[in-house]
């Protein structure tokens, strides 16, 4: 497959361009997953910034040179081998995790967590997109979901898919922003950092393919 590249221009920001990732944006995927995990919704409310950078970095020692996950439920954060592995299945995938950037730097990345691999599944795409701390709010997220919908039918996709945690009211607003709808609701299912929330499912109906 060929890669895809796009320029979205707005109103307030400079041009945003999403691509293909390569193995070189390994780095900037981990650290843009890893800060996620040091704030809010993730971490409890009440959290410092000090407290989320030694939890990240007693977690990051165990697992700096994995290439995969220590266990199953794993919620912790990506190692520089995990963050190859994880492009490298999309590209056999051929469905590109797809990263976004500008001034050159990768801001934020969208990919898949693999619902659609499962028999029957093939035309959904389940959908997870993360953004740089410092470049929230500033339509990074929007332009990577509105991104993935026009490039869904080259994908031989037309369901979207989204799990969210509950209290993730950033990533609710965008996708809700751009037409996906309530399709269910996971009560309690995720247990994470000493508090239980539930699992929120959105999704978006695309055209349908062609039989």
């Amino acid at each position: 497959m060929t890669s895809i590249t796009s320029t979205l221009p707005t109103s307030a920001q400079p041009s945003l361009r999403i691509r293909h990732a390569t193995l070189a944006d390994a780095q900037a995927i981990a650290a843009i997953y890893n800060a996620s995990l040091r704030t809010p919704p993730y971490q409890p409310e009440g959290t410092s910034a000090d407290e989320g950078a030694r939890w990240m970095a007693e977690q990051m020692a165990q697992v700096r040179e994995l290439d995969a996950p220590p266990q199953a439920h794993y919620l912790g954060p990506m190692s520089l081998p995990m963050a190859r592995m994880l492009i490298a299945a999309h590209v056999r995938a051929k469905r590109h995790l797809l990263v976004a950037e500008r001034h050159g730097e990768v801001q934020g990345w969208m990919g898949s967590l693999g619902l659609h691999e499962r028999p029957g599944l093939s035309r959904l795409f389940e959908l997870a997109y993360y953004v740089a701390p410092r470049a929230r709010g500033q339509g990074i997220g929007t332009g990577l979901v509105h991104h993935l919908i026009e490039q869904a039918s080259e994908w031989q996709v037309d369901r979207l898919l989204a799990m969210v945690w509950s209290d993730n009211t950033a990533s609710l607003s965008v996708l809700r922003r751009a037409g996906f709808e309530s399709w269910g609701q996971l009560p309690g299912a995720i247990t994470a950092f000493g508090k239980r929330r539930d699992m929120l499912l959105l999704g978006r109906v695309l055209p349908n393919l062609p039989a």
